[in-house]
């Protein structure tokens, strides 16, 4: 196997394991008391599917498709290593956030405001994570990921401003404070 597959194959590992963390970190949430609405879901189902479709299609031999396969192992490498920065910023995000991750736009029972590990820096670091990830895994895996870079950019956009309102709604008095001294994904900046 070359060096570029194995690069592909590591990259496509890591995203089983954040996904099996995703999947059993969620078994121990909090109870959920008000969730996204229809249209969120509807999206998010929508959504799904792109990803699988795209990963797949990624997966075939570059040039197929005419697909705009990267083959500098170099940059594949670099990709590799935002997917794995990424990954491992979403997960430390989310052990921070303990039982009270849900997805996103809904709202926890007893929900607590989380300020420390990388929320002490950003308020979305599970999206900063992600989107890391993602653009990681356009090196890796071709630039047709691009366009699931654009799509989740765009439901990454709503989802912080309406995650900012729930929270500000939520924790009236520490939100303000928490929201003047933090930024929304790249510390310092945004």
């Amino acid at each position: 196997m070359q060096y570029a597959d194995w690069i592909s194959v590591a990259t496509a590992w890591m995203w089983v394991i954040f996904i099996a963390v995703w999947a059993a970190s969620a078994l121990f949430a909090k109870k959920t008391a008000k969730r996204a609405s229809l249209r969120w879901w509807l999206v998010r189902i929508i959504f799904i599917p792109i990803v699988i479709i795209l990963a797949r299609i990624s997966g075939m031999k570059p040039g197929s498709f005419l697909l705009l396969y990267i083959e500098d192992p170099a940059l594949r490498a670099i990709g590799a290593v935002l997917v794995l920065s990424g990954i491992a910023l979403a997960i430390w995000a989310r052990y921070h956030l303990g039982r009270n991750w849900g997805m996103p736009m809904s709202e926890k029972a007893d929900a607590e405001l989380v300020t420390a590990g990388p929320y002490a820096y950003i308020r979305h670091p599970i999206y900063a994570g992600i989107f890391l990830a993602v653009l990681g895994s356009a090196l890796v895996f071709g630039i047709l990921w691009v366009l699931v870079l654009a799509i989740y950019v765009g439901y990454f956009l709503v989802s912080v401003r309406k995650e900012d309102e729930i929270m500000a709604r939520l924790f009236p008095d520490a939100y303000p404070a928490y929201k003047a001294r933090t930024k929304k994904v790249i510390p310092g900046v945004w």
